[in-house]
């Protein structure tokens, strides 16, 4: 009793709050308890371990302690229902003993192996290691009292605490396989919503917003898996497209979505299964059907077509057109959608402008355009190679014969094709939309022809440069021609502008516009081919002319008295007006000398001089005032 009074003393003292095992404790023989202060290991299951729920520590050491208690009369006393360094607590002589799980139980003043077990290939003790506060005879009895522990008795311990947790492993199992169930569970359903947001997203892909009805992708998708090789010579493509400019125009732009529309359901209503229907272009449409000759297809396609033109929202002024279409009976080798349908469309640019509803295409036209396709592409690596030259073909004063401008001319120094006029790709520039490239890139050789020859005994000489009619209506014409010109140091009255009657007649507003402008920035202005067309001398008086050059073919019907009273007429005229006048295509002796006679002022022609490449130029400069002055 004495002892016990002394042990919670201790315990007060140090402020700790004793823990009870689940150990029955018996009086002794002699009338009194022992007790043992322990120190147990607070999470160390199934050997030992505190139970917050009961607030008490169990596993395999306390039971066993229980069974000691019972035979030995001795009490022990967990003392540490936390996480308190049971080592501190035995280096402080706080408690009796230590309950201990490891490889040996060496230190302390004595020990008791209680278990011995395998773990992770590491045979392992657990029992309790005493403080040098132990009694030594309550050491004793406990040592007897454990072995006095049955075999059966410890494998009792033993087997309830591996029932416990194979019914905790067990609980665990079927909830790991729950677990992995769920997760499969949420996997496929992840991967079905996944492949359905792709579906949605390759539909999406296919479909034209704005009508409901496929686009080119749909069109292509299906020109591949639809049309079969056994079956592709029954097929027609048609390529409907929609004048939209002129629509807006004239109707405005919620009419023309509404006609978009009003085109998807009539196509949609004459495509029948296995045929396409799509949107491919902005105002274009795609649609291939079956017939077993050309006469029931073009019959069937002016049905769609009358159709079409036939809505309200697309009558134009005086019965215009609005719908027109292109179609061609496929062959057995047309098997690239993409080459067809850019065939179709390149024929169909030319329609507009004619009363045709229906252009049929044979092969020898799709292989045309397609023939343009490969000098387009040719013309685009002609560019990236820099294989467009500016020639010059130089003009001279017909009365002192001395070298006083040049005219600036294109030629094409093909890799493949060899060195090609102007003539063979001049169309098909324009045709492609880069015409207006051509012509800013001539006009930038010019102005470094013309900085290279300042200060130089060239300096004098003037080059003219052709343009288009699409680049001269360009509205941003003026502002690309000054930013060029200006990226050079030379005089800007040596840098001719030269312009075509054709050029001014099919867009005469905004060409009038850019050539007045140019004039006011101090550029000099060439009317070229006076005299080929009907408003000649109408615009004459209407632009900034400095120089114009007659016809050639005013030039050749000087041979009989009519054509030298024009030809000495048109000077004449120029002249009154203070305008110089070029004669070109001055090629013979002969027609040198009527020329030199004339009132001309410039002569321009193989007489004198050829076009030339810029590296012969300033030799054959030299050549000529050799010879001729």
């Amino acid at each position: 009793m004495k002892r016990l009074i002394v042990a919670l003393t201790l315990t007060l003292a140090f402020c700790i709050t004793p823990v009870f095992a689940d150990v029955i404790t018996t009086e002794n023989t002699q009338g009194y308890s022992d007790y043992v202060y322990l120190a147990g290991d607070y999470d160390n299951y199934p050997i030992e371990y505190y139970d917050k729920d009961t607030k008490s520590y169990k596993g395999v050491i306390p039971d066993l302690l229980e069974i000691i208690s019972t035979k030995s009369g001795v009490n022990f006393v967990y003392i540490n229902g936390d996480k308190t360094d049971k080592n501190l607590l035995a280096d402080n002589l706080q408690v009796d003993a230590i309950s201990s799980s490891n490889s040996n139980l060496s230190g302390g003043k004595d020990y008791l192996e209680l278990i011995s077990y395998k773990s992770e290939e590491e045979t392992r003790k657990s029992g309790l290691i005493f403080t040098s506060v132990a009694d030594d005879n309550v050491i004793e009895k406990i040592k007897l009292s454990a072995l006095e522990i049955t075999k059966d008795e410890k494998n009792g311990i033993y087997l309830s605490y591996a029932s416990e947790e194979s019914k905790l492993n067990y609980v665990w199992i079927i909830v790991s396989i729950f677990l992995f169930l769920l997760l499969i569970v949420l996997v496929t359903l992840l991967l079905v919503r996944i492949k359905r947001m792709r579906n949605e997203n390759r539909i999406a892909k296919l479909l034209d917003i704005e009508t409901g009805m496929g686009n080119l992708q749909f069109f292509k998708y299906h020109f591949r898996y639809t049309i079969s090789d056994v079956s592709r010579n029954l097929y027609y493509i048609a390529y409907i497209v929609l004048d939209s400019s002129y629509l807006r125009s004239y109707h405005g732009d919620s009419s023309f979505d509404e006609v978009l529309k009003y085109t998807a359901s009539v196509l949609s209503e004459y495509t029948g299964d296995r045929e396409i229907s799509a949107r491919i272009t902005e105002n274009g449409f795609a649609f291939a059907f079956q017939s077993t000759n050309d006469e029931d297809a073009t019959t069937r396609l002016k049905e769609v077509m009358s159709k079409l033109n036939s809505f309200e929202g697309v009558k134009g002024k005086n019965n215009k057109l609005v719908f027109h279409s292109v179609v061609y009976h496929l062959a057995s080798n047309d098997k690239n959608c993409e080459i067809l349908l850019f065939n179709l469309r390149k024929n169909c640019s030319r329609i507009f402008d004619t009363d045709n509803q229906i252009i049929v295409c044979d092969v020898h036209s799709m292989n045309v355009i397609q023939e343009e396709k490969k000098m387009t592409e040719s013309i685009l690596n002609g560019f990236e190679r820099n294989e467009f030259k500016m020639y010059l073909q130089f003009i001279v004063d017909n009365k002192t014969k001395k070298i006083v401008s040049a005219e600036a001319l294109s030629r094409w120094d093909s890799s493949q094709k060899g060195l090609v006029g102007p003539a063979k790709y001049i169309a098909s520039m324009e045709s492609a939309g880069l015409i207006t490239r051509h012509d800013f890139y001539m006009l930038e050789l010019a102005c470094r022809q013309l900085e290279k020859w300042k200060n130089t005994e060239y300096s004098d000489i003037s080059i003219s440069c052709n343009f288009t009619r699409i680049t001269l209506s360009e509205e941003n014409f003026v502002s690309k021609f000054e930013m060029i010109a200006n990226s050079f140091n030379f005089d800007k009255s040596k840098l001719a502008i030269e312009i075509t009657e054709d050029a001014i007649e099919k867009d005469r507003e905004n060409v009038t516009k850019n050539v007045m402008k140019c004039k006011e920035l101090g550029f000099r202005v060439y009317l070229d081919d006076l005299g080929s067309g009907y408003t000649s001398l109408a615009n004459l008086c209407d632009y900034p002319i400095d120089v114009v050059k007659i016809d050639r073919d005013i030039f050749l019907k000087t041979e009989n008295e009519k054509g030298k009273s024009l030809f000495t007429g048109i000077i004449a005229l120029a002249h009154s007006l203070n305008i110089k006048v070029i004669c070109e295509g001055v090629e013979t002796k002969a027609q040198n000398v009527f020329v030199s006679e004339s009132q001309c002022d410039f002569v321009q022609g193989w007489y004198y001089s050829k076009a030339l490449p810029l590296e012969e130029c300033e030799s054959f400069i030299e050549k000529y005032y050799s010879q001729n002055i």
